[in-house]
Order: C-alpha cells, then structure tokens, then sequence
C-alpha cells in the first residue's frame, strides 16, 4: 500500500510505503541462555535500509558492527534495553538459527496510516559478544540460511 501526504490544497508531498512482512520471527526475552519464547511467528520484514551500510560502535570487544532492521506491524511487543528490560533477542527468520539482539526500537511513520515499528539488531553469537556473554555457546549456522 502507498499512501500520500497532502498539504491543505491537496498537493501530493511525498509517497510513503508501508512494508511488505513476507518473513516470520520468533522473539525470545530474558538472557539467552535462559530465554523464553515470548511471540512465535511474528510478521517482519528483515532490511538492510536502502542498501547503505550503517554501522555503530559496539561496547563489547571495541568492534564496529553492521546494523540491520526489523521491522514490524504497529504496536508489536519487541524490547530493547532502551526500555529498561533486558533487551530481546529476535531469530529471522523463524527457525533458522540466525540470532539477533535487539539494540533499539521505535516506531516509523506514528500516528499516520503507514506506521510500523523498527528494531535496529545486532548479530549475536559467542564469537561478537565474546566468552562468558549471555550468548556463550551461541554460534550462527554455516552457511548462513
């Protein structure tokens, strides 16, 4: 769907399209190696942004990474340790062993027709997050699915 902002006289600004959810996720809360299934098969869509590599600087083993972005129908119950919770780790899609944490999350687009949510993730496994982390013995699947 594309939706249309107008100004008062009715002239199309800008087009905004909301997201295609073509993947499901399942998102885990709690540290990983105790974490619960909290929503099974949740609708997402797994991008890139528009093929622009961003990066941030990561705390743990003074590394930068390349950041991803989930995003999701309005309103779903995805965590970050922005909130004040232990932050969520999301597997995209659903059952492949590809493990994220869950970095960030806001919402695109508030208040109009187009609005989603976006959690910004980080990979996660033993190796980024180092020995003795919440993912120790965390390992993603090679070849990546």
């Amino acid at each position: 769907m594309t939706y249309h902002c107008h100004t008062d006289n009715g002239v199309s600004l800008m087009a905004f399209t909301l997201p295609n959810f073509n993947l499901l996720c399942n998102i885990y809360t709690g540290p990983w190696n105790t974490a619960v299934l909290r929503i099974a098969d949740q609708a997402c869509n797994l991008a890139f942004s528009k093929r622009v590599a961003h990066f941030a600087d990561f705390p743990i083993e003074n590394e930068s990474t390349q950041l991803m972005y989930l995003l999701l129908p309005p309103l779903v119950d995805i965590r970050s340790t922005l909130c004040g919770y232990i932050a969520d780790s999301v597997e995209v899609p659903s059952g492949s062993g590809r493990i994220y944490f869950v970095a960030a999350v806001d919402d695109i687009g508030k208040g109009f027709s187009n609005e989603h949510r976006c959690a910004t993730l980080l990979s996660a496994s033993e190796p980024k997050f180092g020995t003795g982390s919440e993912y120790n013995g965390l390992f993603w699947p090679t070849p990546i699915p």
